[in-house]
């Protein structure tokens, strides 16, 4: 072969491996520290999903939600997890984003001292309720809540004082709350011990409420200049992860060695297990749409659209056409 044929076929071959490299299929996916999407995107390289599926995951850890905002509006990241509300906030402020599948239902509920006289919700009157935000959502379902089932409005007639979700536990044991409602994975770590008990479930709030019990609480919130085929894959990819966690009995104390939980009492890590497949989504619908419609309804009729955060729910801002 002449040594210009062999130029030739060599700068084919790197033409070749250019155009490859171009075309495989990335994304960028945005991951808050202590956040259970890391949990999945751990998996989905763990298992080499993304691989299998044809495309490579990028994962960064951001230090807050906040940060994961920011990566998100900035393109720094195309895909993110975030609540119902704040999809409709960014949308409002036109940045090209839209919730293309739910991630988690609404979990948890209302934990008590498991020696606690507090029997029923109508009973946290006149108590001291910790609660992680005044915007909490499960305090404004639970507003609700009480409004329809018990007669008073429980952020009106209980006294409702911010505390962070870890920290509830030693509220309670203190006796400065005699009620809280903690981050599903505290309630789960809390009822597991023993010391404590689940009032009432966000399930059940939500049923009292006549809505159906699994509402999606955070979505997929995906830039809308992300490739469609490589967004689909993923939302496939965090399914498919998401069935392989629910199996692996070997998977849970790898994610805690990898520093992705921290769970002093790894005795809790079933009970953690448990409420966490609890909390997923199978099917992702119109009806589902309509029902978080009508869930913040409900939300800003009892605490207004200031607290809720807006005056009602952008329905063009959720996208039904991913399933995996």
């Amino acid at each position: 072969m002449s040594q210009s044929v062999r130029a030739l076929t060599g700068l084919i071959a790197l033409l070749a491996l250019s155009g490859a490299t171009r075309a495989e299929k990335t994304i960028d996916v945005g991951l808050q520290a202590g956040g259970t999407l890391s949990w999945v995107t751990f998996a989905i390289q763990r298992y080499g999903i993304d691989k299998q599926l044809g495309f490579t995951l990028n994962a960064t850890t951001y230090a807050s939600k906040d940060a994961t905002r920011v990566a998100l509006r900035s393109g720094a990241a195309q895909v993110v997890v975030d609540d119902f509300i704040e999809v409709t906030l960014l949308r409002q402020k036109n940045f090209p984003v839209s919730a293309v599948y739910p991630f988690s239902l609404l979990a948890g509920g209302i934990v008590v001292p498991q020696s606690s006289d507090i029997r029923a919700v109508a009973d946290l009157k006149g108590k001291t309720l910790g609660a992680t935000s005044l915007t909490d959502k499960t305090l404004l379902i639970l507003r609700a809540y009480t409004k329809a089932t018990a007669g008073f409005d429980v952020q009106d007639a209980s006294k409702v004082v911010s505390v962070s979700s870890p920290l509830m536990e030693q509220f309670m044991n203190r006796g400065e709350i005699q009620a809280g409602i903690p981050f599903w994975h505290h309630t789960a770590r809390m009822v597991a011990g023993g010391t404590f008990r689940q009032l009432i479930s966000s399930g059940d709030l939500l049923k009292g409420l006549g809505l159906p019990q699994t509402v999606p609480l955070l979505y997929l919130i995906a830039r809308t200049d992300t490739d469609p085929t490589t967004l689909g894959l993923f939302v496939k990819a965090v399914r498919l992860a998401e069935d392989r966690m629910k199996a692996d009995d070997s998977f849970w104390p790898a994610m805690l060695d990898a520093n992705l939980y921290v769970l002093p009492d790894r005795g809790q890590l079933p009970a953690l297990r448990t409420q966490w497949a609890a909390g997923l989504p199978t099917h992702w619908t119109t009806a589902d749409l309509n029902a978080t419609l009508l869930l913040t309804r409900k939300m800003i009729a009892v605490a207004g659209p200031d607290v809720v955060g807006l005056t009602r729910l952008d329905t063009r801002a959720f996208n039904t056409s991913y399933q995996p």
